[in-house]
């Protein structure tokens, strides 16, 4: 790969709270190389923004490119990361630290601030990680439903055989 763009986010539904990522990695003609959606457990917006960018860097090293420009809508981090001001946070410090790490990897690279409308790429993958988290508890909770619905109209007998089956089934 030649030059290789990376749309960054991280957000955090509580300050802290669940927080996820998303990143969009696109070739020169802006076609989608690779998407990442993922929650990343309790975090402060601001440290999943970092998580983010880390996560970003990680990802397009895996191409090898000759050049690789990261897009964030958080300015501070963008200025954290290429120097224009230095954080005093001490886990923010070690995560800058980290991603300074892996972008001297590139021959090339740059970190820009930009609006947040034109990040909407990454911003989309991080409220589907959120939502693909609701869904999958939608669904599980469904499932107990069914689950106890069903256990209601079962003998004594058939529930003692029940439990056991799910005990040998936890128990794998």
């Amino acid at each position: 790969m030649d030059k290789l763009f990376v749309y960054v986010e991280g957000r955090a539904r509580s300050e802290p709270g669940e927080a996820g990522i998303g990143i969009a990695v696109t070739d020169k003609d802006g076609n989608v190389i690779e998407e990442v959606s993922r929650l990343i457990g309790r975090s402060t917006s601001e440290v999943a923004e970092y998580r983010a960018l880390l996560a970003g860097c990680r990802t397009a090293l895996a191409y090898s490119p000759q050049s690789v420009i990261l897009f964030t809508a958080d300015q501070r981090l963008a200025n954290h990361i290429t120097g224009v001001f230095e954080t005093r946070k001490p886990n923010l410090k070690h995560l800058a630290a980290t991603i300074k790490g892996l972008l001297d990897a590139f021959p090339q690279w740059r970190v820009n601030y930009i609006d947040r409308d034109a990040n909407r790429a990454a911003h989309r993958l991080v409220e589907q990680a959120f939502h693909n988290r609701v869904q999958a508890k939608m669904t599980r909770e469904r499932l107990e439903m069914r689950l106890l619905a069903r256990a209601a109209v079962l003998s004594d007998d058939a529930l003692e055989r029940l439990i056991d089956y799910a005990d040998k089934l936890a128990g794998e």
